[in-house]
């Protein structure tokens, strides 16, 4: 590619051909995240009532560079697929330089100095380069700027996929859940990696969902019909891409057991699960975790990213975990927006404070 790079901001409700153009350059792309993949970002921006924004670079006459992000009506702008993810991408092509990236964020930063908007960049991976290039250049160009660790993805990875599954089988308490559920008349597990029994498989977890949260400080979400299908929107979609894959435990006519797995390249994304509260002696969730591993193994994918969260359940298996950042950017003028991520830095560096969030404040923001 030897021709100037071009910038452009796109709104795709006004031009649906730009979903073709993002559509080709994830399939090439350096990392194709199935919270980029083309269906889920068109299913994100019909669900969303926010104003959808595509920011682009172009070499050539196709897409170098591009994000989607959503746009609120007090000018706050964050990734579309804050909707549902563990991980916020940008859209790279593979002959990306850092200097492109650099050009790239310029005109994304100088956008928002324009506009006068702020960005909240949540869930951004801490191991890839670019993350630490963002931030330097929004502070080369005069922007408020604020990152902050604030989670993690714990990860099992192997070198191949038979040594993931030998590490996974070789804890004992996981064999042992398998074993205990597999003695259990009528008892079975499930892989689906296509549309078969999608809708009632969708309906079991949420119902099983909402009777695991029924009674405790956070109900289940999908009480809501509205979320119920979203989220039946979301595995459609994943699953048009060729990115879902199902797992779940059968006992006689009910399903006990859930995960919604995603692929990655050669990861697979352990994105969420649920489990009948009348069956948790048999830790239905970790018997899963074996039953991915095992179908891991055979269709060669060597590393379990169990997602946003530092569950103890995750840690268990686990052999290490990769940071995550928030980052926050807005002109050094808006002083409330400043304020407001102030507060969240202090309350995420004390242990304290940060327990009262997630124990009392969190929830009620999301009842």
């Amino acid at each position: 590619m030897n021709g100037s790079p071009t910038f452009q901001l796109t709104r795709p409700a006004s031009d649906p051909s730009v979903w073709k153009e993002l559509a080709a350059l994830w399939q090439r792309g350096t990392q194709s995240c199935p919270f980029q993949s083309p269906g889920i970002l068109r299913y994100f921006s019909d669900a969303t009532e926010e104003e959808t924004l595509v920011l682009a670079c172009k070499r050539d006459g196709s897409l170098h560079a591009a994000v989607v992000l959503k746009l609120d009506q007090g000018g706050k702008l964050s990734f579309l697929s804050d909707l549902k993810t563990d991980l916020n991408r940008f859209l790279f092509d593979p002959v990306c330089s850092a200097l492109d990236k650099a050009g790239f964020f310029d005109f994304i930063l100088g956008t928002i100095k324009e506009q006068r908007w702020s960005w909240t960049l949540n869930n951004q991976a801490t191991e890839e380069d670019h993350t630490a290039l963002l931030e330097l250049r929004a502070e080369e160009a005069g922007l408020y700027n604020l990152g902050i660790l604030h989670s993690a993805r714990p990860v099992v990875e192997a070198a191949t996929p038979a040594e993931l599954y030998a590490h996974v089988h070789g804890f004992r308490e996981l064999r042992y859940r398998v074993n205990r559920l597999v003695k259990q008349p009528g008892t079975t597990f499930e892989v689906f990696t296509d549309d078969r029994e999608l809708d009632a498989w969708t309906d079991a977890f949420c119902n099983v969902h909402m009777l695991k949260w029924s009674g405790t400080p956070t109900p289940s979400s999908f009480r809501d019909p509205v979320r119920r299908e979203f989220l039946r929107g979301c595995l459609k979609a994943w699953n048009a891409d060729g990115l879902l894959v199902r797992f779940s435990i059968r006992s006689g006519a009910e399903r006990i057991g859930f995960v919604v797995g995603l692929r990655n390249g050669d990861t697979l994304i352990h994105h969420s699960t649920t489990y009948h509260p009348e069956h948790a002696r048999a830790s239905p969730g970790k018997a899963l975790i074996h039953a991915m591993a095992e179908w891991m193994s055979g269709n060669g994918f060597r590393t379990l990213d169990f997602g946003d969260g530092r569950e103890e359940y995750k840690y268990s298996v686990a052999t290490g975990e990769r940071p995550m950042k928030r980052i926050f950017i807005s002109t050094k003028s808006d002083l409330a927006y400043i304020l407001s991520t102030s507060v969240i830095r202090t309350v995420n560096s004390s242990p304290r404070l940060y327990g009262i969030y997630q124990k009392h404040i969190k929830k009620l923001l999301k009842s």
